[in-house]
């Protein structure tokens, strides 16, 4: 740290007596003293301010403390004084600045992580805080990469990267860098949190950070999630081409109904749509009918018609009902898994299990 002063010319004044020539003139200056750290031109903080006064005749200097006092009643000249020595806070100033800032930007992120916790969406991406957690893990052991797979009633399913990092930035610079589209980043087995559990890990600071990337087209018909403009999953099909499937019509149509929030009776439209697609057979609409259930759009949750209809798109083999009835019959003491492998297996249905 290095000390300099710097002198202020404050004016004149003709309020004082000189004692040695009779002269009513005196000049007023301010010597500061300031301390820097590593601005090498720009003052940090004020170590000591002395005043002094000089007469302009005989150049004789004054420190009566009265005689400063009198000085300074001059309400023009003491503002001024106030003014040029916020000068030497410079540094503070812009040091205060910065630092508002960057915890104002986290507070934001902070409260949108909260947002995304409370209503979670697919593809939403947790930075985990391992050392929030207990446990013998290595030094570089702190960070590593969630990423939401599946939401079933109240359940969110989360798979976790195969990677640790040693610091945040590492963490976002895999992001950035597309590591997370890699096909064996992710690890296949998925861990299962209800919404309560997921606020109390963001509480606990083990979830530090929640971020939503953006769906935007890379091509005529292919799409590619983004986190401040780099691709964090692979291209997928924007579009299906069409061609007609039994009950595909209806449960595009109950889909839209979904998501057009300013349509007051939307769940109730986009359950009858889902519902004639799942009495046709279509094994998506089936599903989508059965997150209906679980939401309760009857009024309360009816467990028993979103397993028989999770059941149904599960026999024809589509990955998504599978997992889902998975997760319901985890929570359901009377639902034995063995029973349902057994089905799927009488019914000749090809599967995987995570």
């Amino acid at each position: 740290m290095d000390y300099r002063e710097s002198t202020i010319s404050l004016g004149t004044t003709d309020k004082l007596l000189c004692p040695c020539c009779g002269s009513h003139k005196h000049r007023v200056n301010s010597v500061i003293t300031y301390a820097f750290y590593f601005f090498e031109y720009l003052p940090i903080f004020p170590v000591k301010r002395d005043t002094q006064v000089q007469c302009s005749k005989c150049q004789h200097f004054s420190n009566n403390t009265a005689d400063r006092k009198l000085i300074f009643s001059d309400f023009g000249l003491a503002l001024f004084n106030k003014l040029r020595l916020l000068s030497t806070f410079a540094g503070s100033i812009l040091i205060i600045l910065l630092l508002s800032y960057y915890f104002s930007e986290e507070q934001q992120k902070n409260r949108q992580s909260q947002a995304y916790i409370e209503a979670p969406k697919i593809n939403d991406f947790y930075y985990l805080d391992y050392r929030k957690v207990s446990g013998d893990l290595r030094p570089h052991n702190n960070y590593r990469l969630a990423k939401i797979v599946d939401i079933t009633g109240g359940i969110v399913s989360l798979t976790y990267g195969n990677y640790f990092y040693p610091m945040k930035s590492s963490l976002s610079n895999s992001l950035r860098f597309g590591h997370s589209t890699n096909f064996d980043y992710f690890e296949q087995r998925r861990q299962n949190f209800s919404y309560a559990e997921l606020d109390k890990l963001f509480q606990q600071g083990f979830i530090e950070r929640v971020v939503r990337p953006e769906f935007n087209m890379i091509g005529r018909n292919k799409a590619v999630y983004m986190i401040n403009g780099n691709p964090v999953t692979n291209s997928t099909m924007a579009k299906e081409e069409w061609r007609y499937i039994s009950g595909k019509r209806q449960n595009t149509q109950g889909m839209a109904f979904l998501k057009e929030i300013y349509i007051e009776d939307r769940f109730e439209q986009a359950f009858v749509l889902l519902k004639q697609s799942a009495e046709l057979g279509y094994a998506p609409g089936q599903t989508n009918l059965a997150e209906l259930y679980l939401m309760g759009i009857k009024g309360s949750r009816d467990i028993e018609n979103a397993t028989h209809w999770l059941f149904q798109a599960a026999l024809q083999g589509y990955q998504p009902a599978i997992e889902k009835y998975r997760i319901l019959c985890q929570s359901e003491e009377v639902c034995q898994i063995e029973d349902f492998y057994q089905a799927l297996n009488e019914s000749g249905t090809s599967y995987r299990i995570n």
